[in-house]
């Protein structure tokens, strides 16, 4: 098994978190953006929030082709006799 890959499939609830809190991030740079004083900090939340949930989403698509890959390994074994 690729080391990567196995961290990627192990702790598939980090990409989740990643996720969330770039979601909350966008949420709490939405209300930021209503005051003036508080807009530019709204941007780097807006920031930090789009790589959060960009992580996140490669997280999962790696853990969800990674699943895909191994099925389709044991059933090319199972459909060949092998163990």
């Amino acid at each position: 098994m690729r080391p990567l890959h196995a961290l990627f499939r192990e702790y598939e609830w980090v990409h989740m978190g990643i996720g969330i809190l770039g979601n909350l991030s966008f949420f709490i740079g939405s209300i930021f953006f209503l005051f003036e004083s508080l807009k530019n900090s709204g941007v780097w939340l807006f920031i930090g929030g789009s790589l959060g949930m960009l992580i996140g989403t490669v997280g999962r698509a790696i853990v969800r082709m990674e699943t895909k890959a191994m099925r389709a390994r044991r059933d090319h074994r199972a459909a060949h006799g092998q163990a």
